[in-house]
């Protein structure tokens, strides 16, 4: 009795922003699992071990969790490949040290990948979802402006194009680089590409 009173008691103590993180955690496993399709909410919040009310307390409607979902393909970080950023390492030395940290992340969850393409041809196809991905696009080139920004300051970089036209040059490349590999599932040949792309970007810039 005690021990259950005290699970009860944890889940009361979650606050509103770790149920939501966990109910798109849950999503994403269920929709990698049995498909888009399967993702009802009262999957979802058994996958969460959740009761079905949680999902209304958390979010207001299913589009609101398919946001927070494509969201997740924006959480990504590159904190970890900053240090290695180097003055004075060549520009496609640096490029390919920040393209190489991403990558290993996305080939760390093929699934994932595969269902944000999927969620987002599904938002494409329905007129009340249709915002979602230009909102992700959005809010993409935003973040991908700022990657390209604090790479300028801290290599010591000038770019010849504007960085905001550079973010989609380079939100480009990744989506077709993940799309291809998603086709193939070759690993070399993708991070190929990716060199390849390091290097035609470098030529874009002045250090």
């Amino acid at each position: 009795m005690g021990d259950s009173t005290g699970v009860k008691a944890a889940r009361r103590n979650i606050s509103a922003d770790e149920r939501r993180r966990q109910l798109v955690a849950a999503a994403l496993r269920v929709m990698k699992r049995d498909g888009i399709a399967a993702a009802t909410t009262r999957a979802i919040c058994a996958e969460a071990g959740m009761p079905h009310g949680a999902f209304h307390y958390c979010f207001h409607t299913k589009k609101d969790l398919y946001a927070a979902v494509l969201a997740s393909d924006r959480e990504i970080d590159l904190d970890d490949a900053w240090p290695e950023i180097r003055p004075d390492a060549s520009p496609e030395e640096n490029v390919r040290t920040l393209l190489s940290a991403y990558w290993s992340q996305v080939e760390a969850d093929p699934g994932a990948q595969l269902v944000l393409y999927e969620l987002g041809t599904v938002a494409l196809r329905d007129p009340e979802l249709q915002d979602l991905p230009q909102i992700e696009h959005r809010e993409s080139v935003e973040k991908a402006t700022g990657y390209i920004s604090r790479l300028a300051k801290e290599a010591g970089l000038t770019y010849l194009r504007e960085e905001g036209v550079l973010a989609d040059l380079l939100l480009a490349t990744l989506n077709g680089v993940t799309w291809s590999w998603l086709s193939h599932r070759d690993d070399a040949r993708a991070r190929a590409s990716l060199d390849q792309f390091a290097g035609l970007l470098a030529t874009l810039v002045r250090a």
